[in-house]
């Protein structure tokens, strides 16, 4: 039956992009530093809590995946509700369609990379919205003599606030060494958790082929479990991934028993149509194109099928 689908879209849709395939949601393809998007979504340039400059704004690397979206705009909304002087200053994510030819950066090509610029001070000790990325020293303060300095307690609820986000999960905050040090130093003194600041530990890495990032925190998700179907490709550890994973298992199963019963599952118009496709008498190639409109928006260079897998 599915292969009697593939031969009527093959024909309806000239076979155009045959196997790209997609329910209109985001698809990371590939390594992030080897890969592309599929729909990607667009961050708007300026939204609660966070806000962006003119120099990324030119560049255009607005998209990202809906997870990276989600993330990036939920964890702002969060930290808007206890910082409201300044907002987060997000550089690039992605170009629209992904890949390295506009990307900036040896990563950032497959939706699942996004800049934070650190939260800042100024001389007199004042919350700085940042202007653009200042370099830091080991302790925090910034090379250029302005006088800025990153502001270690906001900077760190930030980084709380990204690994506990359930929005996505981070795999990675990128950051220079000395800089990741002073946050763990913080979290210690005011009582943050052991396990928290052991998840913090492993997600803080200072790059060893690359700029060491010690003018902003590069943060880079893990795929979603819809897109490693599609070829989204991790590289690096699943510590996180997996105790994210073991967490939300322990979740439901201390909700099982007053969980109410489940309801019979309702079947998709999809699996309806499949169903009276595969009935008898067999429905033939033009009867099944005829039953697609309905289903399927198909463009020349696009059939969207994400959703019947």
């Amino acid at each position: 039956m599915r292969l009697a689908l593939a031969l009527v879209v093959c024909v309806l849709g000239g076979c155009a992009e045959l196997g790209v395939v997609s329910d209109g949601t985001s698809v990371s393809v590939g390594r992030p530093n080897a890969g592309y998007i599929i729909d990607a979504r667009r961050l708007p340039d300026h939204g609660v809590g966070y806000t962006t400059r003119e120099v990324w704004l030119k560049r255009n690397n607005r998209y990202g995946t809906d997870e990276m979206i989600d993330l990036i705009t939920g964890v702002a909304r969060r930290m808007a509700r206890h910082i409201k002087d300044v907002k987060i200053v997000i550089a690039d994510i992605s170009s629209r369609t992904g890949g390295g030819a506009f990307a900036f950066h040896r990563s950032h090509q497959s939706g699942r990379d996004a800049d934070f610029l650190y939260y800042m001070r100024d001389a007199d000790g004042k919350p700085f919205e940042p202007d653009a990325m200042h370099q830091f020293d080991a302790h925090g303060r910034a090379i250029d003599g302005s006088g800025l300095t990153m502001d270690v307690p906001r900077t760190w609820r930030l980084v709380k606030e990204l690994l506990e986000a359930r929005e996505a999960t981070v795999q990675y905050i990128f950051i220079y060494e000395p800089l990741a040090k002073l946050l763990l130093e913080h979290a210690k003194a005011i009582g943050e958790p052991d396990a928290l600041v052991a998840m913090a530990r492993k997600a803080l890495r200072q790059p060893g082929d690359s700029a060491r990032h010690d003018d902003h925190m590069h943060v880079r998700i893990y795929c979603a479990a819809d897109d490693r179907p599609y070829g989204c490709v991790d590289i690096g550890p699943m510590d996180l991934l997996v105790a994210r994973q073991a967490e939300e298992r322990a979740e439901l199963a201390a909700l099982a028993p007053t969980r109410p019963p489940s309801a019979p599952p309702v079947k998709s118009a999809a699996d309806v149509w499949l169903e009276q496709a595969d009935a008898p008498p067999a429905a033939s190639a033009v009867e099944l194109g005829a039953g697609l409109g309905s289903l399927l928006r198909t463009r020349a260079d696009r059939v969207d099928l994400r959703s019947w897998r």
